[in-house]
């Protein structure tokens, strides 16, 4: 084997990827079901695999009704507001945190305000009122409180991967997103939402483990399934800022590996990351993949495959389909 496969420089750049929220390929029954939400004041529900656009949904929703409302009373604001769930989270958590660590080795006797800091939904519902709001005086101390907008505004909160927290985490997060309201016992303060702005929530889960009927019967809810051949090209097409007629046979041989794989299925993200690479190594042109080009097409392309599945058995497996 030549030397020239050892120890070569790393080359160092980036892949090309439309990562603005134009991109997204939302279906009918999606927007339908974005819409149901937001006419019934209801918290709305994705579920899917990973890597299949739940958590871009939340900033693609954000970005299309700013776009929608930004000449009116109340816009949304331009980016969802995102809660990471945790396997600790509280509802309150959601609200504000307050760091009590820093507060208590505090040798500057800075006032308690700077060491708490709003949350998703806190966040929400201060900008509801603006920063400049007579009722938020007390507020103005916070931690980042300043980079809140001047103006009342509408927003669209993201809780992401909800099943990652305790079991009493959903219902109790209902019982207070349906409050529209908050305290922050450090201060003895309480905020409620200006009821003229609206707020949109969007909750995601991978299914990792049920949810409470109590909590499911209070929401609207939608499954993002995963996408066809079709819906697939308009995804890569979206993304990947160019059509390709090469994109329909790489999408026909990642659904033939998606069926092969053994331990875990290569997800719509693992995809678009493949598709990148292929593209990169200039394999997206070859007749079939792996089965025909040169020595150095073929090496490339089995390291492509890394980018689809992530486990040493699928690797073999589907190394067989090909060599």
């Amino acid at each position: 084997m030549s030397n020239s496969l050892f120890n070569r420089t790393i080359n160092i750049k980036s892949f090309p990827l439309k990562e603005d929220n134009s991109g997204y390929v939302a279906d009918e029954a999606l927007i339908q079901a974005i819409e149901m939400a937001i006419a019934l004041h209801k918290p709305l529900i994705v579920s899917g695999e990973p890597g299949t656009g739940k958590t871009r949904l939340a900033h693609w929703v954000a970005a299309q009704l700013h776009r929608q409302t930004q000449n009116q009373e109340y816009p949304f604001l331009p980016e969802a507001l995102v809660f990471n769930t945790k396997s600790i989270s509280t509802a309150a958590d959601l609200f504000y945190h307050y760091d009590a660590v820093s507060h208590f080795q505090n040798k500057d006797n800075q006032p308690t305000e700077q060491f708490i800091e709003l949350c998703a939904m806190g966040k929400a519902i201060a900008q509801s009122h603006g920063k400049e709001a007579k009722n938020l005086e007390e507020l103005k101390r916070l931690k980042d409180f300043q980079k809140l907008s001047n103006f009342p505004c509408s927003s669209v909160v993201l809780i992401d991967e909800i099943d990652k927290a305790p079991r009493d985490f959903p219902n109790d997060l209902l019982n207070e997103i349906e409050r529209y309201q908050f305290r922050i016992k450090e201060l003895n303060l309480e905020i409620e939402t200006n009821k003229n702005a609206r707020m949109l929530v969007i909750l995601t889960s991978n299914s990792e483990k049920s949810l409470p009927n109590a909590f499911l019967r209070r929401c609207i809810f939608y499954h993002i399934p995963f996408p066809n051949e079709e819906k697939l090209l308009k995804i890569a097409t979206a993304r990947l800022g160019k059509d390709q007629p090469s994109f329909a046979m790489a999408c026909k041989k990642f659904m033939e590996y998606r069926q092969k794989a053994l331990n875990k299925k290569p997800a719509t993200s693992e995809f678009l990351d493949w598709l990148r690479i292929l593209d990169d190594y200039g394999l997206l042109n070859i007749s079939e993949f792996g089965m025909k080009g040169n020595q150095e097409q073929q090496l490339n392309y089995r390291t492509s495959l890394n980018a689809l599945v992530k486990t040493k058995e699928d690797i073999e497996k589907i190394e067989s389909l090909n060599f």
